[in-house]
């Protein structure tokens, strides 16, 4: 493991992490790192660009992620998208999937804004046994509904 606030972290591999921070922000680009699905969720808006998309390639330049699944928004600028595309990726945008975390998130951010701190413990939080009020349950309920 490298945390994040590490400097000169030794690999078991040999290989030295300068920086914690910038293995962590750049993670993706790392050519030890491959598999069928990269799905970012979290992260940098444009961290995938013009300026490093060749590095989702091997040195082969065979794509290291075949399918990406943006969970993150703006994690692939448009330009390196049409780059992943034109070599095969098949990629999910983030308009696409990242619509139940924002519409939720919204109704989340709404039930608190429409409480006072006492109306939101009473009627949106879990009690100390993790039951939550009737209230929440509809509002929930009605959620998935529509």
């Amino acid at each position: 493991m490298v945390k994040v606030g590490e400097n000169n972290v030794k690999l078991p591999n040999g290989t030295t992490i300068e920086s914690g921070m910038r293995f962590r922000n750049e993670f993706h680009l790392n050519p030890m790192v491959t598999a069928d699905y990269f799905v970012p969720c979290g992260g940098r808006p444009e961290s995938v660009n013009l300026e490093n998309v060749d590095k989702m390639f091997d040195e082969n330049g065979k794509l290291r992620f075949p399918h990406i699944v943006e969970g993150a928004n703006l994690f692939i600028t448009e330009p390196a998208r049409h780059v992943l595309e034109d070599a095969g990726c098949v990629l999910f945008k983030d308009a696409s999937t990242n619509k139940g975390g924002v519409t939720s998130s919204s109704l989340e951010v709404l039930a608190a804004l429409s409480f006072n701190d006492e109306e939101f413990a009473k009627y949106m939080a879990a009690d100390e046994d993790g039951r939550f009020p009737d209230f929440y349950k509809t509002y929930v309920e009605n959620y998935l509904k529509s």
